[in-house]
């Protein structure tokens, strides 16, 4: 990569060595406080800090050409502009400066849960912030899991903030095409240039620059000349940094060397208020999908958000190729009875999991569930969950006491009782229960 504020030094020491220029003071007065702005394709920019500073530097215009044809490897010709021409020019340019940003991707509609809590924190922050704190971002994930949403509602954000900010999104398998259409051209400068000039660097799936030298080292000069800049650049991969194969030491480091977060697949509210925003996005406003289906569907395709909304997709188009617009667990059955579950691997069904699951489910803690405390909001789940380990493991009312804070057997045993007798007279209970051994991984109905 040219360094143009050295090739543009190098260029006057030639014009003094050579006595082109032989007046130190003409020297020192126009020729050393102008600057190599850019190189777009033959034509060099230079600028001087008043218009009426431009003369003498155009009067040695064949002169300064033949020592920057030379310096570039190839001809050109330079273009001297005020410095505050220049600015407007350059201004104008952001404006027409295509930033491949989705707008429909937003931190407005990006459904946040624990799996992908931090990895959204850090990119709104990094936003509203760009380029003074956590420079790069990295965050990475399986396929499917928000990566490409959270890049493009960094880049939404930010410009809303400030819209005269160059934000640019770009996937790396598009940026090797890019760094091989300008090496065919003879434009890698130029190209270089532009990605200088970049504020905000988004670049998804850096992992597809696998053994790509050329790339990688185009990449490599990007980086470092935009977070020198302090610029941002947000990078995201389907691997942690250390995991990625093929890819350049120096830049696993450099990569290392800012923020790194993970996106986990998401547990069920997550994944269930996603399906429920994509419900409520439908253009036919009209269609009624019953929880049951949600939640089965929540269930069974979860691992992957794309997976969950494909088969919302296939569920709309039966829909219509039904001419209905209910769809109960009757229907959504026939839909999926040929598709493939992508259901996560089921823990060992113990106490322990148990507790934290109807924890999650009751929204409290642990210590909570297991405490002496018996207010209503705690009674009601604590004898749930006594419940669910009499049913579903094979442990006495005792060993279900020591889990409670030492209760004893009489007082679980009437717990259990208690719920049992309730599940047949409270239909919405029994439901919320059922939801419950769903988490839990067992199909049994109470």
């Amino acid at each position: 990569m040219h360094d143009l504020s050295t090739i543009w030094q190098s260029a006057i020491d030639s014009l003094e060595k050579n006595h082109i220029v032989d007046d130190n003071i003409w020297l020192d007065t126009y020729f050393r406080p102008a600057t190599l702005e850019e190189v777009d394709e033959d034509k060099v920019i230079i600028t001087t800090e008043f218009d009426w500073n431009k003369q003498p530097i155009l009067e040695k215009k064949v002169e300064i050409e033949s020592i920057l044809s030379n310096s570039f490897s190839k001809p050109v010709h330079i273009e001297v502009m005020a410095k505050g021409d220049y600015q407007k020019k350059v201004q104008r340019t952001k404006v027409h400066f295509k930033d491949n940003l989705r707008p429909d991707l937003t931190f407005d509609n990006f459904v946040v849960g624990s799996c992908n809590r931090m990895a959204q924190n850090a990119a709104l922050l990094v936003s509203s912030n760009p380029g003074n704190n956590f420079n790069p971002l990295f965050i990475y994930s399986n396929p499917g899991l928000g990566k490409t949403h959270l890049l493009n509602a960094i880049g939404n954000y930010a410009k809303k903030k400030n819209p005269d900010l160059r934000v640019y999104y770009v996937t790396s398998k598009d940026f090797v095409d890019e760094i091989i259409s300008a090496m065919k051209t003879n434009k890698s400068d130029q190209l270089y240039e532009r990605y200088k000039s970049i504020d905000i660097l988004l670049i998804d799936d850096i992992q597809f620059l696998f053994g790509k030298e050329k790339s990688s080292e185009m990449f490599f000069h990007i980086f470092n000349e935009i977070i020198n800049n302090n610029r941002q650049i947000v990078i995201t991969s389907d691997k942690m940094p250390e995991d990625l194969q093929g890819i350049e030491d120096r830049l696993i480091s450099r990569f290392k060397s800012g923020l790194s977060f993970g996106i986990d697949p998401p547990e069920f509210e997550t994944a269930k208020a996603i399906l429920e925003k994509k419900i409520e996005n439908l253009d036919n406003s009209s269609l009624k999908i019953n929880e049951d289906v949600i939640d089965f569907m929540v269930m069974n395709y979860c691992n992957d958000i794309r997976s969950l909304e494909g088969q919302l997709k296939r569920l709309i188009f039966c829909s219509i190729m039904n001419n209905t617009d209910y769809v109960d667990m009757d229907f959504a059955s026939e839909i999926f009875k040929d598709q493939k579950m992508t259901q996560k691997p089921k823990e060992e069904l113990t106490s322990e999991y148990i507790l934290k699951t109807t924890a999650e489910f009751y929204y409290l803690t642990i210590s909570q569930l297991t405490s002496k405390n018996r207010t209503q909001k705690l009674t009601t789940p604590r004898e749930i969950c006594m419940y669910l380990m009499r049913e579903l493991l094979d442990i006495t009312f005792n060993e279900i006491g020591m889990i409670f804070s030492n209760r004893d057997h009489s007082t679980i045993m009437k717990a259990c009782k208690r719920v049992e007798t309730k599940i047949k007279k409270d239909k919405d209970y029994k439901l919320a229960i059922d939801k419950l051994k769903q988490k839990l991984g067992t199909n049994q109905q109470s």
